[in-house]
């Protein structure tokens, strides 16, 4: 055997996690995965999703070849090049019958650890003139493109987790989920940049119903009742104006609405918050008060706030907070990352973006609830309606991109309806995944140590300027293709150019990948040739800028009471809890609150084929405090029976006093099709199955209560 070690990085999640690849050079085949100790951001930190990508290429299971389905249900195998005819055939006919709105995309959040995926399929929906460009985006965080939006944004970033005396953390687990917004723990080696910080003199708050890996850390846990993020962070900014602990010179100098907003939150003092949020009143004082000594320091979110109740509200509160304080870059002081290697250079001073309200309703128009495409994705939690609903522009074909609908789409039993009536689904994947156990054609796609790629995902959250190139480590085996080719082949064969920032690809042009990324990556910091020349990451000192001082003529101002926040704050003080914004809601009924988890060793519904991380998470357990089992009779262990107004699902009790009463911790994007002969003790159960899509929905990016969501509990 002869074995070569080869310089990569990781793509199992976001946090592109510099990795060592060791390959049996004889048969292409990856044997090991090991972190780099010299490399300058990660430090030889890896996960242990990243250290089974051998198994995951190499699974028994793996497709290698694309599969069509037949009129009898079942499939059969062919080769890509006659898959993709018939595709474009079909695409042709549909464009031909109903318009070009009528096929779409999902880009699923494995398309986002891909650096040529989603550029080359905005190119492919601007070739045909189809605006039904769906991703993850929108029913994950959609409220961090929302509430900057109305708010505005600073032009020279907010304060580094580096530099940080205080961080706030809300409803994120960075030490499993391996994420991490601008200012809050860095993924890229998240428990020792947490340790070394908290070494530092570093003070956390964290924010969460569940005495998460991250709250163990805490000076302060404050656990609040799931769903309430809102009640407590108005009473948070109400005693911090009303102490007058905000920074009296910023705000004047830059702020609107601070008069609004102090009428807007009055109602939420600190004993009424207390009584809502289940947080002490003493708590909560103290909490902001923390925060507001700063001096430095950011509050930041993940996907528990942005998915409840509120949830563009709720981040409106954050970042409100934030700029009370003055949590930004000021002129002098250092930018250590503005915007990403692989981003054009841009001034960075110390002024406003001024909101831009406008363009929330600027894109094209969904078909129902007075959505509209936001920054260029269109609302995917009413994609199962735009498929079901009849009438001009419903779609009839759908790419799938590195994602699950199945299991991943909110209103489960929708989905699965809409995705059976379509007349075209093509699923582009590694394995017959639930949702691609329903499409007309699976395309075996390659997996990340068998492309070129960038972290063109993450290199703007880094807290410094990072590059990192990687070619591909080893041959695809098979017929097996990238998920850029799949749109570009479709795109060849109807005649169509796809037009990207750098040239076109014409149909008769012959590219590669890395053809693809010079196309889309250009006129960036680090260009793609030097990035190339050198092995592994590297820091980029040289871009690091000072902050200027604010253009002359510049006017710009955040707005923290822009048109509606005041109105949906006064609707969260009528309500008596957060669980009245669904639909057949009944507080005597649905007394808990099912919340979302992340899992150290599956990245949502990727993983839980490979049988060693299965046996680290052997199902989607119910966590349930152990007083509220006792209190229902409910065994550990048990088969449980949680019910919402829209659904109902079947769990495993699993005992686990770290969470609030009252609450059911689940993870996301779990299960399999409804009604699938599936082993619960495996498979486990999909929470998008409680979700009911058109109530309770954000008015901006349509993306319903997916955590926190009203359930009852019963043994089954």
């Amino acid at each position: 055997m002869a074995v070569e070690t080869k310089r990569s990085f990781c793509r199992f999640c976001h946090a592109a996690c510099a990795i060592d690849v060791d390959v049996d050079t004889d048969s292409d085949t990856v044997l090991a995965i090991h972190g780099v100790k010299d490399d300058p951001m990660f430090e030889g930190y890896t996960c242990v999703k990243g250290r089974h990508l051998p198994q995951q290429h190499h699974h028994l299971d793996r497709l290698r070849t694309p599969f069509r389905k037949g009129a009898n249900g079942s499939f059969s195998a062919l080769s890509s090049a006659a898959a993709l005819d018939e595709i474009a055939e079909k695409v042709a006919a549909t464009i031909e019958t109903y318009g070009p709105r009528a096929v779409a995309t999902y880009c699923g959040t494995a398309a986002y650890q891909n650096a040529t995926v989603l550029p080359i399929a905005k190119a492919f929906h601007q070739a045909i003139g189809s605006p039904s460009f769906y991703t993850s985006l929108t029913i994950d965080q959609p409220a961090k493109l929302v509430a900057p939006l109305r708010h505005g944004m600073w032009m020279a970033g907010g304060h580094s987790f580096e530099t940080s005396d205080v961080s706030m953390v809300i409803g994120c687990n960075t030490l499993v989920s391996q994420y991490s917004w601008p200012g809050g723990i860095p993924a890229t080696n998240p428990l020792v940049n947490l340790r070394r910080a908290k070494a530092n003199g570093l003070k956390l708050i964290v924010i969460d119903p569940r005495r998460t890996e991250v709250a163990e850390y805490a000076d302060m846990h404050v656990q609040v009742r799931a769903g309430e993020d809102p009640t407590l962070l108005a009473a948070m900014i109400r005693h911090i104006i009303r102490a007058e602990l905000y920074d009296r010179e910023f705000v004047v100098e830059y702020v609107n609405g601070l008069d609004d907003l102090r009428a807007a939150v009055d109602k939420f003092d600190v004993l009424y918050a207390a009584g809502r949020t289940a947080v002490s009143a003493a708590q909560i004082v103290a909490a902001a008060e923390l925060f507001a000594a700063g001096p430095r320091g950011t509050a930041s979110t993940g996907t528990g706030p942005n998915m409840a109740p509120h949830s563009s509200l709720t981040e409106h509160l954050v970042i409100s907070l934030n700029t009370l304080c003055g949590r930004y870059n000021r002129e002098g002081e250092v930018m250590a990352n503005p915007g990403g290697a692989f981003a054009p250079l841009a001034p960075v001073r110390a002024q406003v973006i001024p909101p831009r309200p406008s363009a929330l309703t600027k894109g094209a128009p969904a078909r129902m609830r007075g959505l509209h495409v936001l920054r260029e994705d269109a609302p995917t939690a009413v994609l199962n309606d735009e498929i079901l609903v009849p009438g001009e522009g419903q779609i009839r074909a759908l790419f799938t991109i590195g994602g699950n609908p199945v299991v991943a789409w909110p209103d489960q039993r929708k989905t699965v309806e809409a995705l059976q009536t379509l007349d075209l689904h093509v699923v582009v994947d590694v394995q017959m995944s639930a949702s691609a156990k329903l499409a007309h054609y699976v395309i075996a796609s390659e997996l990340c140590l068998e492309r070129p790629d960038v972290p063109t995902t993450v290199d703007r959250w880094f807290d410094k300027t990072y590059s990192h190139y990687t070619p591909a480590i080893i041959e695809p085996q098979g017929d097996v293709i990238g998920e850029w080719e799949v749109y570009r082949e479709v795109a060849r064969r109807l005649g169509l150019t796809l037009r990207l920032p750098g040239g076109d690809i014409a149909p008769d042009d012959e590219v590669t990948a890395d053809d693809v990324l010079d196309l889309i990556y250009v006129n960036t910091k680090v260009p793609l040739a030097d990035a190339r020349a050198h092995v592994g990451g590297r820091l980029h000192p040289e871009f690091s800028a000072v902050v200027a001082a604010a253009d002359a003529t510049d006017a710009g101002r955040f707005e923290l009471t822009p048109d509606g926040i005041a109105d949906e704050l006064a609707q969260v003080r009528v309500e008596t809890s957060s669980g009245e914004v669904i639909d057949g809601f009944d507080p005597a009924v649905h007394t808990f609150r099912l919340t979302s988890r992340r899992l150290k060793s599956v990245f949502n519904s990727s993983g839980r084929e490979i049988e060693d991380l299965r046996s680290r998470e052997s199902t989607n357990f119910a966590h349930i405090h152990p007083e509220d089992l006792a209190e229902l009779g409910i065994a550990d262990g048990a088969i449980v029976r949680i019910s919402s107004p829209r659904s109902a699902i079947r769990g495993i009790a699993k005992s686990e006093r770290n969470l609030k009463r009252g609450s059911i911790s689940m993870a996301h994007a779990w299960g399999g099709v409804p009604d699938d002969d599936l082993d619960l003790a495996i498979d486990g159960s999909t929470t998008a199955m409680l979700i009911d899509n058109a109530s309770g929905y954000d008015k901006f990016s349509g993306i319903p209560v997916m955590s926190a969501i009203p359930v009852s509990l019963s043994a089954e």
